[in-house]
């Protein structure tokens, strides 16, 4: 399944999401700092990182940043009990996946979430994946035809 990163300064959010996520089988990896969320970041790769927004050394907005700047495309999923407008739009500018406000019902909201990224990633996946097999067909020259149509299809495709 998909390897993931949660961070947040509450050890019982990071708990409650691992025990969620390992039932799942995902791989889940906890930082209840952004400091250990960075050192994370530079070490290992993520499919998945949920950061909550307000922590005490390093917001979830900066580790968003600094994960832009890494070898690390694992997409990030915020998480706030304290949401603002402002926030919102600078995480989603910066490339956040998604924004979560935390609520009674947080896990079930992150789960579906973590679905959802997921099946985007695998459906990016896939398309990097035919995107090189029909590169490699038109490199090979394996299309059969010289008919004008022919031509001008595989030039469009091109």
């Amino acid at each position: 399944m998909a390897r993931l990163l949660i961070v947040d300064d509450e050890k019982s959010i990071c708990q409650m999401l691992q025990i969620a996520f390992r039932k799942e089988d995902h791989t889940v990896e906890t930082a209840t700092s952004g400091a250990v969320a960075k050192k994370k970041l530079e070490s290992q790769a993520y499919d998945l990182i949920i950061s909550d927004i307000i922590m005490p050394d390093l917001s979830g907005i900066d580790l968003l940043e600094y994960a832009g700047f890494t070898r690390n495309p694992g997409r990030f999923i915020l998480i706030t009990a304290l949401p603002t407008m402002d926030t919102a739009i600078r995480a989603l500018n910066l490339g956040a996946y998604r924004y979560v406000i935390k609520t009674d019902k947080l896990v079930d909201e992150i789960k579906l979430v973590v679905k959802q990224a997921l099946e985007d990633l695998a459906l990016r996946e896939e398309n990097l994946r035919l995107r090189r097999e029909l590169l490699r067909v038109f490199a090979q020259n394996n299309i059969i035809g010289q008919s004008r149509k022919i031509l001008s299809i595989l030039e469009m495709v091109r």
